[in-house]
């Protein structure tokens, strides 16, 4: 198999375009039906998700998250275009995760002034899955998490492992870099990986 050089980038304002060319043109080149998404599910709660139907305003809403620094992650690079990027910012940003603690009745032992990293998603080209982007990008965050302070790497694998499309990244990727679940919401299990802040 072949091997790529991948290079990380955190999204920012200026990378815009190259994040808009992933979603558009490669990352869902083999799943169509979820070329709308645009990454919003996890900053919208349920209601405004289900309401923002037409791709042309989640593309907008999305360019205004990002130019407003709302929308964080990291992109990968390989072969002089994104081949992959993974959703991370502070869990608090993730209207969604709040909202599914509520309804499933789990309450974080944090302390509210905990610093929690989530990884809400990963899309990855698909002809470049199973050559550890996914693993790159997931890295950088935990990389950057503890430099910015942050206690822990928090992320939301599905439970049912026959999920044809598991965008919330899967447990066994979670387990293999240090994370151990801490609950099980049903349809979802909460994993963490504790960090020592550099």
């Amino acid at each position: 198999m072949e091997q790529h050089v991948v290079t990380v980038r955190p999204l920012c304002p200026e990378l815009c375009e190259d994040w808009l060319g992933f979603f558009e043109n490669i990352a869902f080149a083999d799943h169509g039906e979820w070329a709308f998404c645009y990454c919003l599910e996890g900053h919208l709660d349920s209601a405004a998700n289900d309401k923002l139907t037409e791709p042309k305003d989640r593309r907008k809403k999305a360019v205004d998250l990002i130019e407003t620094g709302e929308m964080q992650g990291y992109l990968a690079y390989a072969d002089n275009r994104v081949v992959g990027w993974c959703n991370a910012n502070d869990r608090k940003k993730y209207r969604y995760i709040a909202e599914m603690f509520q309804g499933t009745g789990y309450r974080p032992d944090d302390p509210a002034d905990a610093k929690v990293k989530s990884v809400y998603c990963f899309l990855v080209a698909a002809a470049y899955r199973g050559q550890g982007i996914a693993q790159s990008l997931l890295e950088r965050v935990c990389e950057d998490a503890a430099r910015g302070g942050y206690s822990c790497v928090e992320a939301y694998p599905f439970s049912d492992k026959q999920f044809e499309y598991p965008y919330h990244g899967t447990s066994g990727m979670y387990g293999r870099n240090g994370f151990v679940e801490i609950a099980d919401l049903g349809f979802v299990k909460v994993v963490r990986r504790n960090l020592s802040c550099q």
